[in-house]
């Protein structure tokens, strides 16, 4: 069997690194892809944004001490996942992820050198 995406798009925020009861460290990141339709002539976009949940310490660890800066180009290879969750009102609510968990899986920036250089001034 094989669970596999890859998503080429932006950043919408810095990661979030929070680290879990069990001691374990976990990254979550936003990323927008967007596709483009023409109709009569005019170009149409949609974005799609992607929660991304990264579990691979090697790859925490370079996101904890590199960064990405809102806005950065990156590649992402990790595994679909669907959750549920009861929110405050008693409504069973689902959502989809992509999980970075394994060696096979991968996180990287596709900007250049010079690219988001003013992240460096804030």
């Amino acid at each position: 069997m094989l669970n596999k995406v890859q998503l080429i798009g932006f950043t919408g925020a810095e990661p979030e690194i929070r680290t879990t009861a069990g001691g374990k460290k976990v990254a979550t990141l936003r990323v927008a892809t967007s596709r483009y339709t023409k109709k009569n002539g005019e170009r149409q976009d949609y974005t799609t944004w992607h929660s991304v949940e990264i579990w691979s310490p090697s790859t925490v660890t370079w996101l904890d001490t590199r960064g990405l800066a809102k806005g950065s180009k990156v590649f992402i290879e990790g595994e679909i996942r669907h959750d549920r969750f009861t929110d405050n009102q008693g409504v069973e609510r689902y959502f989809s992820k992509v999980v970075v968990t394994t060696a096979a899986h991968e996180v990287k920036s596709l900007d250049r050198p010079g690219d988001n250089a003013d992240r460096d001034e804030d």
